[in-house]
Order: structure tokens, then sequence, then C-alpha cells
């Protein structure tokens, strides 16, 4: 087998569709940097938006940085220059999994790691994107400043204040009282009780407010967040995104974004018809991306004008109490072989918990219809380890799986063709922001004993196979999702020793973070963000899961049920 040959920078950017060289004198040079591969990067939607907004300043130039392989350098796609260089490095973080690597980077860069150990010579070190509004706190020692929003309110404004040659102290004078969603770590302290428990943030800032509110885009009508770099070398190879909406109304207790980002929005359907038209001058492929793609008012002349237009249409999630005809005509037109179904959870009794409001008759309908037009593979997503689980619930995965497969194969004979179910088994990991931020994760004897069980139930069944996350990283996930300042001594760690060596020096730390349920009214490092959303109300619903109580749907107009509609963007 021929060895596949690496692209250089030059080459990949010769590739691309849509990136920006600026050579100008006098630009603000910025390396937007993504802390993973070039393919995960190039795959975030977050990343290219951010991209195109920092590029359309005329006096600012974005260069992005991923990962390297093995021993190559820190420099940048556009133009080669190193990492340290730039006048400011912009991290854009999704993944809490990434921040092992952005320490990893500066490191190799020669760039100090605390932000109290860097002076003006250094690059001004920013980071944002969702897992920085989620939890900003295990990262906020290496950080400069952070923006805690979303861009189109952000960008803009914090370079209209920058300047290279303002000093450091100089711009959080200016930015701090003037732009709301900037977050400078170094003007709070972190306070603890004497066993050690964080107990709240002294302010040290009289301008700094007592909590950092999350900035949002009201309305998505004047705004259009597609791909802006169409790329042969991603996990969505030539396809053309197109971002439908933002949050969820479904209100899923586990889930983060179906509440960072309430109230949802939609895009008018007009803005997303004329980005499919944009998409048809580049390729013919087509994804739609949203926290739920099939509840936008207007997908099915979405879908009708995507077929018109010969686009080949893909969805980043549809719900199976919301698969129209249209969505499944245009799955199939599609060419579309495999659809992804989230119960979630096997019992009626579970998915009352989690406020997943499908029903096991939604499921099998979903089930039989998509394999009527001809789309032959389902994909199952579970989770275990949720929490008030028992045992039952978790045989209650098996019991589904079994009635899906039989109208499955019921459906598939007499199509004449039967495909495969996969199902995908992941632990519940607690999240900042949700009304599970109070429950532990699940210990990983007890995930695997779980597993066991699934996996036992279904060894003898055809035509399935079945997937699971490492437990191991899944609880590294929960660690940082949830931790506060100390991460970065445990980050640190793990740079020079590994994860084990620096979790086992860690273990009381992590025991209480990861596995240990909240009291009722303790202080959670994401305490320092405002979401909008009413912590009384996150209780309230964390004590409906205990209750095993549905909730009804985010109404998507002024109320005051979370709070979230009170607040300004």
């Amino acid at each position: 087998m021929a060895k596949k040959t690496r692209r250089s920078k030059k080459e990949t950017v010769r590739i691309e569709k849509g990136s920006i060289v600026k050579r100008n004198k006098g630009l603000i040079k910025t390396a937007l940097v993504y802390p993973n591969t070039y393919q995960a990067g190039m795959s975030s939607l977050g990343f290219q938006t951010v991209y195109g907004l920092i590029n359309d300043l005329d006096h600012v130039a974005a260069e992005r940085v991923f990962l390297p392989k093995d021993k190559e350098g820190l420099q940048s796609i556009e133009t080669g220059l190193d990492l340290s260089q730039f006048d400011i490095i912009f991290f854009s973080i999704s993944f809490e999994n990434d921040y092992l690597n952005l320490v990893s980077m500066l490191k190799r860069a020669g760039i100090p790691l605390r932000s109290t150990d860097r002076g003006d010579s250094y690059p001004l070190v920013i980071a944002g994107g969702v897992a920085c509004f989620l939890n900003p706190e295990p990262i906020a020692p290496f950080m400069d400043i952070m923006l805690l929003g979303e861009g189109e309110l952000l960008i803009e404004p914090f370079f209209d204040i920058y300047t290279p040659d303002l000093p450091r102290e100089d711009l959080y004078q200016e930015l701090v009282p003037s732009l709301a969603g900037v977050y400078v770590p170094g003007d709070y302290i972190p306070q603890y009780n004497p066993d050690k428990d964080l107990i709240g943030m002294k302010v040290l800032n009289d301008q700094a407010p007592g909590q950092i509110r999350v900035r949002r885009v009201r309305e998505l009508g004047d705004i259009s967040t597609t791909t802006r770099i169409l790329s042969s070398d991603t996990a969505f190879k030539n396809i053309f995104l197109v971002e439908t909406g933002r949050g969820c109304h479904h209100g899923c207790r586990f889930c983060s974004a179906g509440f960072i980002y309430r109230p949802p929005r939609f895009y008018p359907e007009d803005v997303v018809i004329r980005a499919l038209g944009e998409a048809k001058e580049l390729t013919n492929k087509v994804g739609l991306v949203s926290a739920a793609v099939s509840d936008h008012p207007g997908i099915n002349t979405i879908c009708a004008r995507g077929i018109e237009e010969e686009l080949h249409l893909s969805f980043s999630s549809l719900r199976a109490d919301a698969l129209t005809d249209e969505l499944i005509t245009t799955l199939q037109r599609s060419g579309v072989k495999t659809a992804t179904i989230a119960p979630e959870a096997g019992s009626e009794r579970m998915r009352r918990i989690i406020n997943k409001k499908i029903s096991e008759a939604d499921l099998l309908s979903a089930t039989q219809r998509l394999v009527e037009t001809g789309i032959i593979n389902l994909k199952l997503y579970f989770m275990i380890g949720l929490p008030f689980e028992s045992d039952d619930d978790i045989l209650a995965i098996v019991d589904l799986t079994q009635k899906i497969r039989e109208r499955f194969l019921e459906t598939s004979r007499k199509k004449q063709k039967i495909g495969t179910i996969t199902l995908s088994i992941n632990p519940f990991i607690p999240k900042p922001a949700t009304p599970f931020q109070w429950a532990p994760m699940e210990r990983i004897p007890s995930l695997k004993k779980k597993l066991k069980m699934i996996t036992d139930g279904l060894k003898r069944v055809p035509n399935m196979q079945i997937n699971s996350e490492s437990f191991r990283m899944a609880r590294i996930n929960a660690l940082l999702s949830r931790g506060d300042r100390q991460i970065a001594d445990i980050l640190e760690s793990a740079v020079e020793l590994g994860w084990s060596r620096a979790l086992k020096e860690a273990k009381d730390y992590c025991e209480v973070q990861i596995h240990t349920e909240r009291q009722k009214d303790a202080f959670f490092p994401w305490d320092i963000v405002d979401t909008g959303i009413k912590r009384p109300f996150l209780r309230k619903e964390y004590d409906r899961a205990k209750a095993e109580k549905i909730s009804p749907d985010c109404p998507m107009i002024d109320c005051n049920r979370c709070g979230i509609c009170r607040s300004s963007s």
C-alpha cells in the first residue's frame, strides 16, 4: 500500500476554497488556534465563523493554527508565521478534552503558561467558544482574557478597543467596563474554606462585575452562519455547512446546548434558502446544522428547495417524533443510507427523568418509515449512568433495542434488503448550567457492569454492532467540565507526566469533582458566569427529575419561567 503523502501548509491552502491571506503592513496579527487537528478544527462551524468575523475587519488578519503532527512546528496555515510572533493568540474551544492540547501548544511555543508570568512582550492570550462560557475556570489561569458568548457581539467591539501598543493593564481597564462578556481572570481570586471547598470568588477590580454575562444574539435575521472555507480534508468532506438555528426548546435535562443557548432562535427561512444558493456555487453537498434541525418551522420548505436545487442535504440532528415526509424524502434523495435516532434511555421512566419527550411508539414509527424509504442502516444513541437510574432501566435498553430491531427486520424484509443497527452507548457526564449540574458521574466499575448487561442481552442478535466511549476519557471530561482553577495544576502535570500520574496525584480532588453529588446551595466554579437562567429554575428541574416528572418545552416567547427572557443581549 502506498504511503499517504502529508500535505504542506501551502498545499493545504491551495486546495481550500475561501481561505484568506492578508499581507498588508500594519495589520493586527491574530493566530486563531483550534487545539486539535486540522480535520477537527475545519469541521467546526464555530471556528470557521470566528475566522470570518475577524477577517471581515480591515485592520485585522486572522491566521489558523492547529495541533501539529509529530514534530511539526507551530506555524500558521496562511503565512507560516510562528505562534509566538502574533500579537494575539485566540483559542477557539468547543470541547473540554482539548484543554490538554491548549497547554501543550503554549508550552511548545515557548510562551509562559500562566498569565501572571507573561509580560507585554508576549502575545495576548484569549479564549472563547462554548466550553469557555459553560465553565471558564479550568483554563482561567492560562488566559489573559476570555470572551464569553457569541462572536457576533464580541469580536468587532473587542478589536475596536485593542491595539498592539496598548499595555495589557490599560487594555483591561478599557475593556471591562465597556464590553459585557469580557472576563479577565486576573481580576478574581477563588475563595476556599478550611476543607478546600470552593465557596466564592473575590473581585479585585472595582470595575469588574460580580458575574460575567454571556452574550447572545437576540435575532438571527441579520446574520448568516455558513462554511467560510470549504475543504476536502475534514470530517465533512466538501460539505457546505449551514446553521439553521441556535439552541433547543425541548429542555432535556442533561443537555448543555438546550440551556446555554436559551432562548432557542431560528434563522428565517429565506436566510437559510439564500445560503443554499451560495452553497450551490461551490458544491452539491450541504449539511444543515443546529441542536435540532427538524424543529425549524420552515424545514419542509427548506428541504423542498434543496431537492429543487439538486443538492444532497444532510442533517446534524433529527428527532424521531419530528420526521416529516419531506425530511425522510430529502434523506432518501440525498443518498443517505444511515439515519441516527437518539432515544437516550430505554425506559419511559428514564425518559421522564431526563425530560426526553419521545415515546416508544415514536421510535418504532420512525424506524419503520426510514427503512420503508430505503434508509437501511440505523444508529441508536443511549446513555448509561444517568441520575436515578436502576438496573431495570438498563435492561429496558435491551428490550427497546429488540423491539426496534423487530420493526426494522419486518420492514426490511418487505424491501428485500437488510442493513445494520449500531448502538452507541455513552456514559452520562454532568454538565454545568444544566439541571443535572448537581448530579455525580457514576463510577467506572458500575458503568462497565451496565455496559456488560447490554452486550450480554444483545450478543446473539445478528446485524448489530455496539460501540461505547472510553469510560476513562469520559471521567477526565467530567473533571475538566466541573473543576475550578485547580484543574490548571492537573493539566500542567498531565502534559509533563501523562493523565494517569496527574490524576493519581490529585485523587482526592478528583473524587469530589467527579463522583460527589453537590449540595443544593453549593457554589459552582461556573457561577462566575451569568447565563441568564435562574439557579432556582435549574434546581426545580433537578427535583422534578427525582420525582420522574416531565416539564414542558421552552415556549420561545417572553416568559418568566427560567429567567432568560428577562436578560438582554
